[in-house]
C-alpha cells in the first residue's frame, strides 16, 4: 500500500469517528440527518479506498 493511500484511509477514519461523536450530541433532527448522510458518504469512501 502506498503511503498516500494509507494517509487517506487514516484521514477518512478520523473524519468518520468525529462525525459519529457529533451525531451523539445532536438534538436537532435535521442536523442529525445531515450528519448521518455524511457518515454514509464517509463509510462508502472508506470501502472504496480499501478496494484500491
Amino acid at each position: 500500500m502506498m503511503p498516500d493511500q494509507l494517509a487517506r484511509q487514516e484521514q477518512i477514519a478520523r473524519r468518520l469517528e468525529q462525525s459519529r461523536r457529533l451525531l451523539r450530541g445532536v438534538a436537532d433532527a435535521k442536523t442529525a440527518k445531515r450528519i448521518g448522510n455524511l457518515i454514509d458518504d464517509l463509510e462508502r469512501e472508506q470501502v472504496e479506498e480499501k478496494e484500491k
